[in-house]
């Protein structure tokens, strides 16, 4: 077993790790077919959208932000932010509806040219983007990585996500561990 991410095992978690490698071991018995409808991680419970109409902000907010999220395979379906003063510059932390996950949007706000406001957003913390994920193992050197269907998980600390992954033409899988609201991860091989 070959774990990514850790610096140190408790050696109290060594017998659960082995069992898990032992469970986890490669046959051509559908093993793998089996394994493939356990990817990813629990299925979220969908948050409602709110009913109301986006307002003066929201809306340019969501439709800047929006073909960004769709290029990572993300929807965004709805943002709700504060009622805003008008000033500017101004910070604004918004919520956002992504794939029926609840997370932080951010919003920079500036004056331009002729006394245009002008502003950027980008998703915040409290969502998992599987797609980050699977680019974050491709960048550790793992291929074919299938982590399922689910495109975004809360970023919940403990949070498990399953993924399919190739090296050196050999598939095995590991699990990605949710470890704070920033959605960082700790990779585990098996």
């Amino acid at each position: 077993m070959r774990m990514r991410g850790l610096h140190r095992v408790a050696p109290s978690l060594l017998p659960t790790l082995a069992t898990l490698a032992a469970l986890s071991g490669c046959g051509g018995d559908g093993s793998d077919r089996a394994r493939a409808q356990d990817l990813g991680g629990p299925a979220p419970t969908p948050s409602p959208v709110p009913a109301e109409p986006m307002d003066r902000l929201e809306e340019p907010v969501a439709e800047r932000l929006a073909p960004r999220l769709d290029k990572e395979g993300l929807t965004l379906e709805y943002v709700d932010c504060p009622a805003w003063s008008g000033d500017v510059p101004d910070h604004v932390r918004c919520e956002g509806y992504v794939d029926g996950v609840v997370g932080e949007v951010e919003v920079r706000l500036t004056r331009g040219e002729r006394g245009v406001v002008e502003f950027d957003a980008w998703l915040g913390e409290g969502i998992v983007a599987t797609s980050r994920l699977v680019t974050r193992l491709e960048h550790e050197g793992w291929h074919a990585v299938d982590c399922g269907a689910t495109p975004a998980y809360p970023a919940r600390a403990g949070l498990r996500i399953t993924c399919r992954v190739h090296e050196g033409g050999t598939a095995s899988y590991v699990v990605a561990t949710v470890t704070d609201r920033r959605g960082e991860v700790q990779i585990e091989e098996y």
